[in-house]
């Protein structure tokens, strides 16, 4: 056994190890380094010089972790590449984004190219944690993934073979985070072991108790009428970021306000939605039951348009921002910071590790009064820092204590520490060597390590698995008789992962990406199953009883189930429309305030267990009944109402008033209050002392000189709207406040604001105010999803959703696809909006 180590060693960044066993090359990771001013690779001619590589095995999807690896596939294409499922979904983001990024820097070569990310992506074979397999013809090396918890699809790897035993920790952490649980490594007893160190010389604050510090922080900052700007890294950190504060809001320890979430993350985010089984065992569970975990109407999505952010930035209402990059090296974070910074009043709050050359380490320097002057220079902009500046221990690494932990469990003969700063790999291996029986060793870059090892430790050997060798996958119908197998072998001791599931039904060792998700899909749905709730992609047979009591009650006739209706949601709950769609037995109610209706979940839970049909709830709000509401609400006042109409898009109504309203913002509590939405109140000519709504980017600007002749206006908008890729479906001239204004129609009015510059031009062109319309295109949005739905062979189980208060298109399938991610790339781009694919 001979180990290199071509990055990662005594640094944090470019994470690279070449393993020479049983005649093999292996290469754990393949990251790049993510300072400014660094060599990004890692020594990838080690490599080359050493016979090249047969099988490469990826930890996690942390940029210093695959960041070189197109580079090396290519080099060595046929080498087969190893990780889970969501670690390859990650980094099909990740990697995608780092090309549009290097493409954006005009003095700066790429490291490789689009085609090269495509064919490393073909090369991949994804197995779950627990799962042991073999990547070579000969049987005597075998490999298995032990869930490493840091970020979601996070492993550790560990190989046997006859040569010995090798174990690497990637990066890892022992305790559970708010979306992931902590590692789970048996054990192994490796003869060769490499750990992580980044905290390798600190002990970590309690997690509750820095959770509670920026809670308070972000309480005190928006109490303060402020905002607050947390980078955070868009892969892991910021899911965490969002799930404290959300859970904060949604427990009353912090009042609703906006939480917006920018750049790379809410990408991150839908990848952690399609891959349930490697977040925690409470995510998991919502997610498989529909639920959204991580935006709602207080946390939203910035579509990555300036004109969104300038709004946000311009805004008097406050707010806080979670956005990418964690270290302020890039993305949208760095501009935030740039217009918040100067605002003593607002906050810059980091939560992880900061590289030494990057700006969010010096911003902690101006924070500790390290800097003679507190300025800040990013990129080509430096500007003064008068906010508040502060970091929070959440991070998803190892401490010292933890490293130690896992050493000790371990007990390898020789362990080697990487990916620290040298001070402290050479540090922590000094004081493990103090309490440890083996070697214990603190590499640098290019060494070369050839342990003793004449007799490699005995390892156990996993049972050969029984199998019904069937010929075809197993359906809904066959997990009884899947069940039944196990249980007569098994009963209810041995968890099994879902390759080996698919192995007993049929005998194959190996499955294609689809089948997999095919197996996954009847097994999460199945009450014959239950997953461990720290290991949720390990699945263990269920005792008869427990099937018996989760058995859904026979469907109860519809008439008797509309009638039982009534009882569980009396008029008081603004129900006022009941129905059903038989096929599918899902009862359809509609209440005049949905919002409101969602506090009903665990009387809805109730109705559909007692009735064996599930539960859909109306997501339009009852206008009429709204108004009539609104009208009550004003009393006496009730006369000084000019017009009430209903902002969709906002969910929001706004009522114009023709007078002073006295009980003004106590109305508009009452109502926010009542329906869980907002009540804007909107002055006639005049009229002082109301609530003024200013935020919309839409209101109509004067314009210097005489209006062109209308039907000349048009053509000439018209002619400048030639070239551009998006349709203008409508031109209409339209009055304001007796302000006659041009409206412009597009799919949506997120696609109109990709044109808010050309359209400022124009207005100076033809002195007329011009107005981006505010309506969606819905019967052309759900066409064009269609179709891109049909041409990539999905077929929906019911039709498609669109939800205006989301700004998105829902698609109802039968299991997930590689080809999701596609559609939704190419959709956001032809119409501004989000397509969700929901499993049913």
């Amino acid at each position: 056994m001979k180990l290199m180590f071509c990055g990662g060693a005594a640094e944090v960044g470019a994470s690279c190890i070449l393993l020479k066993i049983a005649g093999r090359n292996l290469v754990f990771d393949a990251g790049i380094r993510m300072g400014m001013n660094k060599d990004f690779m890692p020594d990838l001619r080690m490599i080359q010089e050493n016979g090249g590589v047969d099988a490469m095995f990826i930890s996690h999807a942390h940029m210093d972790h695959i960041g070189s690896l197109p580079v090396l596939s290519h080099e060595f294409p046929e080498a087969r590449i190893y990780m889970t499922h969501a670690a390859k979904d990650l980094m099909r983001v990740l990697l995608y984004d780092s090309l549009k990024i290097m493409e954006n820097r005009e003095q700066e070569i790429p490291i490789f190219s689009e085609t090269q990310v495509k064919n490393t992506l073909d090369r991949i074979i994804c197995y779950s944690p627990g799962y042991t397999f073999q990547p070579f013809p000969e049987r005597s090396t075998t490999v298995t993934f032990y869930n490493a918890g840091h970020i979601a699809g996070a492993v550790a790897v560990y190989v046997a073979s006859e040569e010995g035993a090798f174990f690497y920790s990637g990066d890892f952490a022992l305790n559970p985070q708010r979306t992931v649980e902590g590692a789970s490594i048996p054990r192994l007893r490796p003869d060769v072991a490499v750990f992580e160190s980044t905290y390798g010389d600190k002990l970590h604050a309690n997690r509750e108790i820095e959770e509670q510090r920026l809670i308070a922080k972000v309480g005190e900052v928006i109490s303060a009428g402020k905002k607050i700007l947390i980078p955070a890294f868009a892969l892991g950190r910021a899911q965490e970021v969002i799930l404290v504060l959300k859970r904060s809001i949604n427990k009353g320890e912090l009042p609703a306000f906006k939480i917006y979430v920018d750049g790379m993350v809410n990408d991150i985010c839908r990848v952690y939605e399609q891959n349930p089984n490697y977040l925690n065992h409470q995510l998991r569970k919502r997610i498989l039951r529909g639920n959204e975990i991580f935006y709602d109407k207080n946390v939203i999505p910035v579509t990555g348009r300036q004109a969104q952010r300038e709004e946000i930035i311009s805004s008097s209402e406050p707010c806080c921002i979670i956005s990418s990059s964690g270290m302020l090296t890039g993305g949208p974070s760095q501009w935030y910071a740039s217009r918040l910074a100067g605002d003593e009043g607002n906050f810059i709050a980091l939560t992880g590790y900061q590289d030494e050359e990057s700006p969010g380490h010096l911003l902690l320097a101006l924070a500790d009064g390290e800097a003679e002057e507190r300025v800040l220079r990013l990129g080509d902009i430096t500007f003064p820092v008068n906010c508040g500046i502060g970091k929070y221990g959440l991070s998803a690494h190892a401490d010292k204590s933890e490293i130690l932990s896992l050493v000790q469990s371990l007990e390898p003969r020789n362990a080697f520490f990487m990916h620290g700063n040298s001070e402290v790999t050479i540090q922590l291996a000094q004081d493990i060597q103090k309490q440890f029986r083996g070697l214990v060793f603190a590499p640098r870059n290019g060494e070369e390590f050839e342990p003793k090892i004449r007799v490699p430790r005995k390892q156990l050997l996993k049972e050969e698995l029984p199998t019904l060798s069937q010929t075809t996958l197993f359906g809904e119908e066959d997990i009884p008789k899947l069940w039944a197998f196990i249980m007569d072998t098994y009963q209810t001791k041995r968890g099994f992962t879902f390759e080996e599931l698919g192995y007993i039904w049929t005998g194959r060792r190996n499955f294609e990406q689809d089948e997999l998700r095919q197996i996954s899909q009847q097994i999460n749905n199945s009450i014959y199953f239950e997953a461990e709730a720290r290991r949720p992609f390990i699945f263990h047979a269920r005792s008869a009883e427990d099937i018996k009591a989760d058995e859904p009650p026979a469907q109860m006739e519809v008439n008797i189930m509309l009638a039982l209706v009534d009882q569980y949601f009396p008029s008081v709950t603004g129900l006022y429309k009941k129905g059903a769609r038989f096929e599918e037995k899902i009862a359809l109610l509609s209440f005049v305030f949905p919002q409101k209706a969602r506090q009903l979940s665990e009387k809805i839970k109730i109705f559909e267990k007692e009735t064996g049909w599930k539960v859909e709830i109306n997501s339009e709000c009852n206008q009429l009944e709204a108004q009539l509401i609104i009208r009550k609400l004003f009393g006496d006042e009730e006369h000084k109402i000019a017009k009430i109409s209903y902002m969709s898009l906002e969910d929001a109504f706004k009522v114009k008033v023709q007078q002073k309203v006295n009980r003004a913002e106590e109305i508009v509590k009452e109502f926010e209050e009542l329906s869980g939405m907002r009540l804007v109140m909107e002055e006639g000519a005049g009229v002082t002392g109301i609530v003024k709504n200013t935020e919309s980017p839409n209101r109509l600007l004067k314009t210097n000189g005489k209006p062109m002749e209308q039907n000349q206006a048009m053509k000439y908008i018209e002619k400048a709207f030639a070239d551009i890729p998006d349709r203008i479906f409508k031109k209409s001239l339209k009055f304001q406040d007796n302000a006659a204004y041009i409206e412009l129609a597009f799919i949506s009015p997120l696609v109109g604001e990709r044109y808010r510059p050309l359209i400022e031009q124009l207005e100076k062109e033809i002195h007329w105010p011009i107005k981006i319309g505010q309506s969606v295109n819905q019967h052309e949005v759900l066409n064009i999803s269609k179709r891109m739905i049909d041409d990539h062979g999905i077929v929906l189980k019911k039709s498609l959703a669109f939800i205006p208060k989301e700004m998105q298109v829902i698609a109802y399938v039968s299991e997930q696809s590689e080809s999701h991610a596609l559609i939704q790339e190419e959709f956001l781009k032809l119409t501004g909006l989000h397509l969700s694919f929901q499993i049913r």
